[in-house]
């Protein structure tokens, strides 16, 4: 298991058998022989569109419904990308006005993308990067690489966040709003933050909860953990986004 992922999402491979990548026994593998097999079905999150149409369907539906149509901006990061993707089409299909922003977390590529369009820059070519891709304390999004479902988004632009931000973010959710949440959505809620800082007073800012603290007890919650990585929280509002 990877050192991205927290501990308590990684005990049930304990009990299963360590393979290759190539392996026919090895779970993408898998799932592509057995979605050929009668009654197979492989749902592939990343690239299967029934992904983003969920979202294009059903939640920008909703937030537009439910905001009466009076937002000004929907802002969200991504991992498989269907939920910026449907989200940001359909509110743009309803008023092209609406702004609609990624939020990248340390280590993925799509901030360059959607900004520069290539996934890297120079100094983060091979054998330059000075962090892992995956050095961020942040689980769930981010990528470096475009999926068939955020190819659908419809972007103004990027904010790119830190794992800080992220930790800071969730503890005043949690003492202020009395919102338990996990990574994901303390990057989102930076993210709404900043583009509440570009646009001014007077704007609607949307963002998704996504994620529920309880999955991230043994990282993102974990006080000897922010320590050890120099995370510990110290703001007492939101002054680490000044």
């Amino acid at each position: 298991m990877h050192s991205k992922i927290t501990a308590s999402k990684g005990e049930s491979n304990k009990a299963l058998t360590n393979c290759s990548a190539n392996s026919e026994i090895q779970y993408n593998g898998k799932c592509d022989h057995d979605s050929d097999s009668k009654g197979g079905f492989f749902a592939d999150q990343f690239e299967n569109m029934a992904n983003y149409r969920a979202h294009y369907e059903w939640t920008g539906p909703e937030i537009w419904q439910q905001s009466k149509g009076t937002l000004h901006a929907f802002v969200a990061a991504a991992g498989t990308g269907g939920t910026i993707a449907g989200v940001s089409r359909y509110l743009k299909e309803k008023n092209t006005n609406i702004k609609c922003f990624l939020m990248d977390p340390p280590g993925s590529g799509l901030f360059n993308k959607v900004t520069r369009g290539v996934m890297y820059t120079k100094e983060e070519a091979e054998g330059k990067r000075l962090k892992n891709p995956f050095d961020t304390i942040t689980e769930g999004i981010g990528i470096n690489r475009v999926t068939k479902n955020f190819m659908m988004a419809e972007l103004d632009g990027a904010y790119r966040g830190t794992d800080r931000e992220a930790v800071e973010m969730s503890r005043f959710l949690l003492k202020n709003d009395g919102l338990f949440v996990g990574s994901s959505s303390a990057m989102n809620c930076v993210g709404a933050v900043r583009v509440a800082q570009d646009l001014g007073p007077g704007h609607t800012i949307v963002t998704i909860l996504c994620d529920s603290g309880m999955r991230h007890l043994s990282k993102f919650f974990n006080d000897q953990y922010l320590a050890n990585h120099g995370l510990t929280p110290t703001a007492t509002g939101l002054e680490f986004l000044d």
